[in-house]
């Protein structure tokens, strides 16, 4: 398989439209794209309510704020674990309107095979450059100004490592954006962009996890995901809804009702 930066098309063939409107393409994000991705997510993210708690000076330092969603993009390039891709419609291609970055965490023989197809010494020097130069920045403006340090503090602290530590749940694929620009959403991309991963999965025999926000869990449930856990009470008093979902290949069905379960 060619690396993230390669820009091959993951979804040969599978394009579609609706009322008329140019057909779409799944295809895997080069790394030049991670500011536009940046943007998709500040531009869509800018006023929900997890938002408003994190980052409740982004009006204040908007430059700030578009900066941390671009780092954590750019930074996740560069793990070798991760499959970043991109929507965009056929009549562009090279604009994206939508992304999705995944996450293959394990140590089973998929989890090997997707990081040696993308392990490398270029990789890993890009990775601390980038890494050190956001650093020194981060230092030169003072910090990410658009957010709260407390509220950073109390998000990192909500339970999120039980919900995964099943043995069966450790080997998976794991959501870590799926976002569509305001302006596109309704088509379905999401969705297409989740059958990616799905595909992979099914193939691996792995599971998906993912956090859902309440606006996205009903795109989740429609792909086959199901809720295993709430949020607990602390951040549901921020976000009214959500949770943490998963969705399971068709092998473990088949385990279970081997088993009666």
């Amino acid at each position: 398989m060619s690396l993230t930066m390669s820009g091959k098309t993951i979804t040969q063939g599978k394009v579609s439209s609706v009322n008329s409107k140019p057909p779409i393409i799944i295809r895997e994000a080069h790394i030049w794209e991670a500011y536009r991705m940046g943007e998709i997510a500040a531009k869509t993210y800018h006023d929900t309510p997890l938002t408003n708690f994190l980052s409740p000076y982004r009006q204040k330092y908007p430059s700030h704020y578009v900066r941390g969603c671009v780092h954590r993009n750019i930074m996740r390039f560069f793990n070798p674990r991760t499959l970043s891709l991109v929507a965009c419609e056929a009549s562009n291609p090279s604009y994206p309107i939508g992304y999705a970055q995944f996450i293959r965490l394990g140590d089973d023989e998929g989890a090997k095979r997707h990081v040696a197809s993308r392990n490398s010494l270029w990789r890993w020097v890009l990775g601390w450059l980038f890494w050190a130069y956001y650093k020194v920045l981060f230092w030169a403006v003072g910090g990410d100004k658009s957010s709260e340090p407390k509220n950073l503090a109390a998000f990192e602290s909500w339970p999120v490592k039980v919900h995964w530590d099943f043995p069966e749940r450790k080997n998976r694929w794991h959501a870590q954006s799926v976002v569509v620009a305001a302006e596109f959403q309704g088509r379905g991309i999401g969705k297409k962009m989740m059958a990616e991963a799905i595909e992979k999965a099914e193939s691996e025999g792995v599971c998906i996890g993912l956090e859902a926000s309440p606006l996205g869990e009903h795109m989740y449930r429609s792909v086959g995901f199901k809720m295993i856990s709430r949020y607990n009470e602390e951040a549901l008093k921020i976000e009214e809804g959500g949770g943490f979902m998963m969705w399971t290949p068709s092998s473990w069905k088949i385990k279970e009702n081997d088993v009666g379960i």
